[in-house]
């Protein structure tokens, strides 16, 4: 809500002054990253070398199951594990290969969009999230593991 502020006898409320809304935190990263369909993730995965990212919570994925490729990484930790400068970087086969094909996905594609925008700012090269996310996965009625 605005503040009133009187002008020459005029009532004009002011805008409040705020960041972006997260809707247009949302369109700038889908705008800067790549997104690919389901089909076009398996053809991915059947040619290799695809870093899959499941960056649910561990409780939505013991829920709801998983994608068998994808590797589990939070995405409250991505930045963490990812940067190769933080204390918590984890160059364990998940992170540190700037080139890698990276592809994330969440439960419906809004968590993985900001995730690979991350990625991409943390200097990722070939990051791009999955259209729909998981549901768009178990959609188009690819396998899933509980």
């Amino acid at each position: 809500m605005g503040r009133t502020v009187w002008v020459t006898a005029l009532h004009v409320e002011e805008e409040a002054l705020v960041g972006k809304t997260v809707l247009q935190m949302w369109a700038e990263a889908n705008e800067q990253v790549e997104t690919i369909t389901p089909a076009e993730l398996v053809e991915e995965m059947e040619a290799g070398d695809v870093l899959l990212l499941d960056v649910r919570l561990p409780t939505e994925i013991d829920r709801r199951g998983k994608i068998e490729e994808a590797a589990p990484v939070p995405r409250q930790v991505v930045e963490w594990w990812a940067d190769p400068e933080s204390p918590y970087f984890r160059p364990d086969g998940v992170f540190g290969d700037f080139e890698q094909r990276i592809v994330t996905v969440c439960d419906g594609g809004g968590n993985g969009t900001f995730t690979a925008a991350t990625l991409q700012e943390l200097g990722y090269q070939n990051v791009a999230t999955l259209e729909g996310g998981f549901y768009g996965w178990v959609g188009a009625g690819l396998p899933v593991v509980t």
